[in-house]
C-alpha cells in the first residue's frame, strides 16, 4: 500500500490511508450484514449475494475465490466471528476493488 503524504507548510494528510481504512472496514460489515440465519458463519451463497451488490457479473465465480481464500478451517463457510477468516474474505474483496 502506499500512502501519498501532501506536506504544504509543514501540514499533511492522511486521506487515502483514512479513506482505506473505511472502505475496509464497510466492507467488513457488509459481509456481516449477510449472515441471514444468524449462525455466524457465511456460506458461498451468501457470499456470492455480497458481490452481486456490490456490481460483480461473476458473484458465483468470485464467492468461490473468496470461499478459497478464507475458509482457513475448510469447513465450506467462513466463520465471521474469526477475524482471520473475516480479513480473509475482506482483503479478497478490498484487492479487487470492491468497495462500499
Amino acid at each position: 500500500m502506499v500512502i501519498h503524504v501532501d506536506t504544504p507548510r509543514n501540514n499533511f494528510t492522511m486521506k487515502p490511508f483514512v479513506v482505506h481504512c473505511r472502505s475496509k472496514e464497510e466492507l467488513r460489515s457488509k459481509f456481516k450484514s449477510q449472515d441471514m440465519n444468524g449462525d455466524g458463519k457465511l456460506s458461498k451463497n451468501e457470499i456470492k449475494k455480497v458481490f452481486k451488490d456490490l456490481g460483480s457479473s461473476s458473484g458465483f465465480y468470485r464467492a468461490n475465490r473468496a470461499m478459497h481464500r478464507a475458509d482457513s478451517d475448510h469447513n465450506g463457510y467462513v466463520d465471521i466471528n474469526d477475524d482471520k477468516e473475516l480479513e480473509g474474505l475482506v482483503q479478497y474483496a478490498y484487492q479487487r476493488g470492491y468497495k462500499v
